[in-house]
């Protein structure tokens, strides 16, 4: 074959591979933290191609400390982004228009702990209580208002030395993280120690998979795509959770997070435990009517029931 023809061929294959690429839907996913086990269907996704298996060229990219997952959202950074329900509805009442794609958590982590027995939320009275920063305030003054409690909201965020330290009375943990941690540094949690906020009628699903409606209304089928895919890669996580700590451990070196494969397999084992329906035992993947009116209704003051929000316009 003479150099004209191969750098032709050349040119051809290249176009094709390159044609490829570019049909395929670029998005930007972004978790509502650093990388950790919290996340771990997103990195499997990735890592075993089931985002490229579906048509989709997905980058995950993590905010900063002080950054949310909505404001990558909100600024265009991200097409997809990891939220709280209670965070993503409070910005859904500001104006927001996002919808729930994908709804990994079905059980509420927040936990109370304190230095002192708890006895009651009536325990709670005018004590300092650290809070994680990007923890929905609609949602704190909800529980406040309903228990008539006068507290100090102490906003931190990551770790846990403010409570150590005994600057705040009480902190508000997450069961796979923060409380992992407490107990790691050989602090005392027990149940005298501890309440749940399931317990107290506050058990509002947590983590889900939300883009916004624009986004939706125009790449109806790349949103499916990449709930099904991210789906999969936590069907994959859960099936094999030795092989899906070597991928987090490889996302957690790669951004220089400190923590341990100790710790981390013990908030893979929890965050999985909460993807579990409490009252069907399986993992649904999806909001429920009674996830979505619980949140509603705590979240919103008694003079906006009347706000126009339906299930079907927020869950997809």
């Amino acid at each position: 074959m003479k150099k004209s023809g191969i750098i032709s061929c050349i040119l051809l294959l290249t176009a094709f591979f390159s044609a490829g690429t570019t049909n395929a839907q670029s998005i930007v996913l972004t978790p509502k933290w650093t990388a950790q086990a919290q996340f771990a269907g997103y990195y499997v996704a990735e890592k075993m191609g089931f985002y490229k298996e579906e048509g989709l060229d997905v980058r995950i990219q993590h905010p900063s400390l002080s950054e949310s997952s909505f404001s990558f959202l909100k600024k265009g950074k991200a097409q997809a982004v990891v939220m709280n329900l209670s965070y993503a509805l409070t910005e859904f009442f500001a104006g927001a228009r996002v919808v729930n794609i994908l709804q990994t958590s079905q059980e509420n982590s927040l936990m109370l702990v304190s230095h002192s027995p708890l006895k009651g939320l009536t325990a709670l009275q005018h004590q300092k209580i650290a809070v994680w920063n990007h923890l929905s305030q609609e949602l704190l003054g909800q529980v406040a208002n309903k228990y008539q409690l006068q507290v100090e909201w102490i906003r931190f965020n990551s770790g846990v030395n403010i409570f150590l330290s005994k600057a705040a009375d009480i902190c508000l943990v997450g069961s796979y993280n923060e409380f992992l941690q407490l107990a790691e540094c050989g602090m005392k949690t027990d149940s005298t120690h501890v309440m749940h906020f399931a317990d107290y009628g506050y058990n509002l699903p947590e983590d889900g998979l939300y883009v916004t409606e624009e986004f939706y209304e125009k790449y109806p089928e790349a949103a499916r795509k990449l709930a099904k895919a991210s789906m999969r890669g936590w069907e994959w996580a859960n099936e094999h959770r030795e092989e899906t700590l070597d991928i987090i451990m490889e996302e957690v070196h790669l951004h220089n997070i400190g923590t341990n494969r100790y710790h981390q397999r013990k908030m893979l084992d929890e965050v999985l435990r909460l993807q579990t329906n409490r009252e069907s035992g399986k993992r649904t993947f999806r909001l429920s009517h009674e996830g979505f009116d619980r949140a509603t209704s705590i979240l919103l003051p008694a003079q906006k029931k009347t706000a126009h929000i339906r299930y079907e316009n927020f869950v997809k």
